[in-house]
């Protein structure tokens, strides 16, 4: 059987450490676009520009913010937490898709 790198490594905590800090740097990274976007949009009042911006704020941030919200501070079921995360990004996806497509 193939040991996988995940699989050899005895102390959890490190993996659970890495993890969470992987997912906080893709929230800000997230947030930091969004802010871009809002600037951008100031700046020429395009609405097709504030829409993409959601969209991807819906896509990154804020699905798997609901996730680990909602898997951390509820006892909501697992598949119901996983399904509202879907269908966040799925939201987030028919925003960016509508603005593609109506500009």
């Amino acid at each position: 059987m193939i040991s996988l790198p995940l699989q050899s490594i005895t102390d959890e905590t490190v993996v659970v450490v890495l993890l969470f800090i992987s997912f906080f740097v893709a929230v800000v990274l997230s947030l930091v676009v969004g802010v871009k976007g809002l600037q951008s949009y100031r700046v020429s009042n395009d609405r097709g520009i504030a829409l993409l911006t959601v969209g991807i704020l819906l896509l990154s941030g804020v699905a798997g913010s609901v996730n680990v919200a909602f898997t951390l501070f509820t006892a909501v079921p697992g598949w119901i937490v996983t399904t509202g995360a879907n269908l966040v990004r799925l939201l987030g996806v028919i925003v960016i898709i509508m603005t593609i497509y109506d500009s």
